[in-house]
């Protein structure tokens, strides 16, 4: 029974997520009118592109899951579609155009549909046909497609080779294309050529290429160049061909710009991100004039200028898509080169948008940031202008470069680690370079000396791994041989410090330090615990293809990785089977081919009467109808012989931690070499997506069933909850922390009496993490 407490808070905190509203978000970008595809075909949308014909009418040419539409929209405000052509039904429809010539992959096994527009539009009774490559090298789906200016159409992504690019003359005979060369050294996603320069975006090799294509036959390569989150997916140069500008299809990825003058020493020169807070998705982006038009998924379209190459800037957006998530929801396709200057925009769901762009130069700040004290100039200084979500950073020369869309007075503040914040007042007009430099005062340091011991011996501990987590800085050390280390901190604050060694039971502790603290002492029992907070040796083998262990912050995955660890442990690490960079595919970087193998470092249970292996697992396995292959498989060594003390047959459900207490089979022999192994398996034929998560491990003499609800000394309910939770035994002297699954923080305060209510009416439903103290616990919000 819950206690009856007769004055409790309720706490409404600012939640960072946007909840669904039927109003599009727009910056100088107005709606011309809409067609609803859902209605028209029962279909979602895939790419968009333009074509106009003789007499100057525009269309659209549309992408959809059932079939490609060409659309009228002459008069962008009331568009009519003058063509359907059905075709296999595809989440992937992807079309270019040529003269008069329409050209549609898919991956659908289709191949190339091509589509003579020359009879509109006297007649929308159009004729279409089917290429799929010459008989001795024959290939039915692919990616995408573009084509040049001198009439050879790119196909990249096919099935056949690698899935590079296949080149086709298409002026000749567009109906009847004509192969005449292929670059095919990597998959190609997407690509762009002009003027005899292939720029090759390649999405899981996570770089681009530019290739000499004057020679179709023979292709030569120029040069690669990695991108900010490795998952390359489009790729698009500026008119003038001194850059190019990339965008990475995984949760809060940025747009890359590079100067490519010369291809063998491609440069890195700015990068930039829509709601960073997010992680919404960026998908195509194209180049016009001094803009960057950009389809960005659950944020819709995005215009930035780009007059100065090195300083993007938001001035343009409409919003498709009615909700903001970091998932494969919203604006896919965007297409802004028809003569009259609309916006063609393909929402997946939503459907096609047409829209009317109002092109606005950005305002423009830069300056030197330096050290008061020395002058000499200041790197990774955060800028920001307070009205705006960027945040930028200086260079090595102490150089930013910022700027927002709209004329005014902006506080811009300042910040770095060791120094003084600072915030400035300047006036900023649009078109205007304004220059602004700042000398920041540092801030004096203080020593914070930590010494380690064994609680059982009293005897330093050396080699001993400290961690202390401050907002803006981790410090991170080692013992030495007499147990100590020293750091130089600059902020008084309650700092999370972790402090543990293979061998001995780790401590995490909230701890109030500032310029006084002078010393901290931890003595550690003795004992075999690891939560992954420190890297104590843990290793890595097996013959699986992808999905192989990793120790790192879970990154969630539709319907399988939960994004979090363990709870009640230190941090927010664990052991998964793969994490790629928040792409939300399950089938990406999962278990495939093979097993996967972790293997503890050794240990013992010396002087246990009742010896007991804890841990916290997660498994996913979804497997059809073939024969189940697929387990997760315990195995506890000593060097000698193994035997099997767990197995997690294949649940086919979501993913959540399950937590075990494995008493040592009787008979196995005890020594001072013992090792777990975890071994996560996909074995073909039955290829299935399978992940899994390890965290939390430790020994005990005793069945440790049961120790989460000793731990979590929290109460709290309801959970599942759709408006107010209810938390009890609030410990005071710690905040409350409350996190989403993409381990975003959407809440920090302190707590004002043991018994808090939290409004989570705005929430957008999904798995979240309070945390208070040592204490932990995951809450689903409906």
């Amino acid at each position: 029974m819950k206690k009856n407490v007769s004055i409790h808070s309720v706490l409404t905190f600012v939640l960072f997520l946007i909840a669904f509203s039927t109003t599009y978000s727009q910056l100088n970008v107005n709606l011309l009118s809409h067609i609803d595809y859902q209605n028209l075909h029962g279909a979602n949308l895939n790419d968009v592109w333009g074509y106009v014909d003789e007499l100057g009418n525009e269309y659209a040419i549309v992408g959809t899951s059932k079939g490609t539409s060409i659309v009228d929209v002459t008069n962008p405000s009331s568009p009519v579609e003058v063509f359907w052509l059905p075709g296999s039904e595809s989440i992937w429809r992807d079309p270019c155009v040529y003269g008069d010539y329409a050209f549609v992959t898919t991956e659908a096994e289709d191949g190339l549909t091509i589509i003579d527009m020359s009879p509109l539009p006297q007649s929308n009774a159009l004729t279409h046909t089917i290429y799929t490559g010459p008989s001795s090298a024959y290939w039915e789906s692919a990616h995408t497609c573009f084509v040049d200016e001198n009439g050879y159409a790119y196909i990249f992504g096919a099935n056949r080779g690698n899935g590079g690019t296949i080149i086709l003359d298409v002026q000749s005979n567009p109906m009847n294309p004509t192969e005449v060369g292929t670059f095919d050294s990597w998959y190609i996603h997407d690509g762009f050529v002009r003027n005899d320069t292939l720029y090759a975006a390649h999405i899981y090799d996570g770089f681009f290429s530019l290739v000499d294509v004057s020679d179709k036959s023979n292709p030569i390569l120029l040069g690669t160049k990695t991108t900010p989150n490795t998952f390359t997916h489009n790729i698009w140069p500026s008119e003038n061909g001194q850059f190019v500008y990339t965008t990475d299809e995984v949760s809060g990825a940025f747009i890359g710009v590079y100067d490519i003058s010369d291809p063998t020493n491609i440069i890195e020169v700015d990068r930039t991100r829509h709601s960073p807070s997010f992680g919404v998705i960026p998908h195509n982006t194209h180049v016009k004039e001094d803009y960057l038009i950009t389809s960005y998924y659950s944020d819709g379209v995005l215009i930035h200028d780009i007059t100065h190459p090195t300083n993007t800037i938001k001035v343009g957006q409409f919003d498709t898509y009615p909700l903001q998530t970091p998932d494969f929801s919203g604006c896919w396709g965007v297409y802004p080169f028809l003569p009259s200057g609309i916006i063609l925009a393909s929402d997946i769901t939503e459907g096609l948008f047409i829209l009317g762009p109002n092109y606005q130069k950005a305002c423009y700040l830069e300056g030197i940031v330096t050290d008061q004290s020395t002058g000499l100039p200041l790197s990774n200084v955060s800028v920001q202008i307070v009205t705006n979500d960027q945040k930028e950073q200086t260079n090595s020369l102490g150089i930013y470069e910022t700027g927002i869309f709209q004329s005014g007075q902006y506080s811009v503040t300042f910040q770095k680690v060791g120094y003084y914040p600072q915030t400035e007042s300047v006036t900023l007009s649009q078109g205007i370079i304004t220059y602004l430099n700042i000398a920041l005062a540092p801030i004096p340091p203080f020593p914070l000396n930590i010494d380690v011991y064994d609680a059982q011996t009293g005897a330093p501990i050396s080699n001993a791994n400290i961690k202390l987590y401050h907002p803006l800085i981790t410090h991170e050390g080692i013992t030495n041989g007499i147990g100590q280390e020293t750091f130089t901190l600059y902020y008084p604050y309650q700092y999370r410090v972790a402090v543990g060694k293979w061998g001995y039971k780790g401590v995490c502790n909230y701890v109030n330090i500032d310029q006084t603290t002078n010393y901290l002492v931890f003595n550690l029992e003795q004992g075999f615990y690891d939560d992954f907070e420190f890297d104590f040796g843990w290793t890595v083998s097996g013959n699986a293809e992808t999905g192989i262990w990793v120790r790192e912050k879970p990154l969630i995955t539709a319907n399988t990785v939960l994004g979090i660890d363990a709870d009640n442990d230190c941090g927010d690490m664990a052991y998964v089977t793969g994490n790629f960079d928040n792409t939300f595919s399950p089938d990406l970087d999962d278990v495939d081919n093979g097993f996967t193998q972790l293997l503890s470092p050794q240990f013992h249970v010396n002087g246990m009467s009742t010896p007991h292996i804890n841990y916290a697992l997660a498994y996913y396995c979804f497997y059809g109808p073939g024969e189940v292959d697929d387990t997760l498989n315990i195995f506890l060594s000593n060097g000698i012989d193994q035997v099997q003390i767990d197995q997690i047959i294949p649940p086919q459900q979501f993913m959540s931690w399950t937590y075990r207490s494995i008493p040592i089979p009787v008979g196995f022999t005890l020594n001072n070499t013992m090792q777990l192994k975890i071994v996560a398996s996909d074995y073909a034929p039955n290829v299935n997506v399978t992940e899994a998560m390890f965290d939390w491990f430790y020994v005990t003499d005793y069945d440790a069933t049961g120790v989460v609800d000793l731990v979590q000394q929290l109460s709290f309910y309801p959970n599942p909850v759709e408006e107010l939770l209810t938390v009890e035994n609030l410990d005071l002297d710690f905040p409350i922390e409350i996190t989403n699954a993409m381990g975003q923080k959407v809440f920090q305060g302190q707590v004002k009496q043991s018994l808090e209510q939290i409004n989570c009416a705005q929430l957008i439903p999904g798995i979240y993490m309070l945390k208070n103290g040592i204490n932990t616990f995951k809450f689903l919000k409906l």
